[in-house]
């Protein structure tokens, strides 16, 4: 289904019944990323949209942010009629929803974050982004989602699971502009560390031990920060643990889902 935002139309599927639960994908795949893991999520209604500029939603004409990310969701809500629902985001999902929380937190009834720290990008990994930036101008997106494929994904993940790789690299088709403006984003994205210590809703936190882009170091900062959060480590799995392993991560999220209803 197709809704409009600003100058963009955005694609989103919905499922199930009960109370809503937005769940939001982390870069550069799409809604599908949760497949695995909705399941565990029987007797819930899920909205899964595809963020500007990722799967079947378009980018849009202005310059991406994740304010313009967070009011993507507000319209999304809008224009299902939903007050207020539980949110789940993985890498990219979560840093619109620490946005969200500063934008709307009157919409949010639980926040579940996966491998999405609240620290903005160091110095050094604002340069690789504009490294990367310039290398997918250059030479095309292919080897950025090839590269990805693997690094996001866990060793241990791998190793069990030879197929998983290409699974995730199977959801990766955004255009270029699509991966330029992104990248240049999550580059300018805010300290969400003070935004932390702020929320007082029930908050889910899940780090991946093999996980080099948001650390359980940098994700325990989150769960101490935070009045009411709960954390726990997948120590096998990677950025992408909640794909990687959705049993594990669908039970930790239903359990927490079902203790604190709206």
């Amino acid at each position: 289904m197709i809704f409009e935002s600003g100058d963009a139309e955005l694609f989103y599927a919905t499922s199930g019944a009960g109370p809503e639960v937005v769940l939001l994908h982390p870069t550069p795949v799409d809604h599908n990323f949760w497949n695995p893991l909705t399941p565990a999520l029987a007797g819930y209604r899920l909205v899964l949209p595809d963020l500007r500029g990722h799967g079947r939603s378009q980018l849009g004409s202005s310059a991406v942010s994740m304010g313009v990310l967070a009011q993507d969701v507000v319209r999304l809500l809008d224009t299902l009629e939903i007050s207020k629902a539980h949110f789940v985001g993985c890498s990219i999902g979560g840093y619109i929803l620490y946005e969200l929380w500063r934008r709307a937190p009157d919409r949010i009834g639980t926040l579940s974050i996966f491998c999405s720290k609240p620290q903005p990008d160091s110095g050094a990994n604002r340069a690789k982004r504009r490294e990367t930036v310039a290398d997918v101008q250059a030479n095309g997106t292919d080897g950025f989602f090839d590269t990805m494929s693997q690094s996001l994904v866990g060793a241990s993940a791998r190793r069990r699971d030879p197929g998983i790789a290409a699974a995730v690299r199977g959801m990766m088709g955004m255009p270029l502009e699509s991966v330029v403006a992104i990248q240049h984003a999550l580059g300018e994205r805010s300290d969400s560390v003070p935004t932390a210590k702020t929320i007082t809703v029930p908050m889910l936190v899940v780090a991946g031990g093999e996980d080099a882009s948001s650390t359980p170091s940098e994700m325990e900062v989150l769960a101490q920060s935070a009045r009411s959060a709960e954390y726990h480590l997948i120590a096998d799995g990677g950025h992408f643990a909640a794909f990687e392993q959705p049993q594990v991560a669908g039970a930790k999220l239903r359990k927490f889902l079902d203790r604190h209803p709206l």
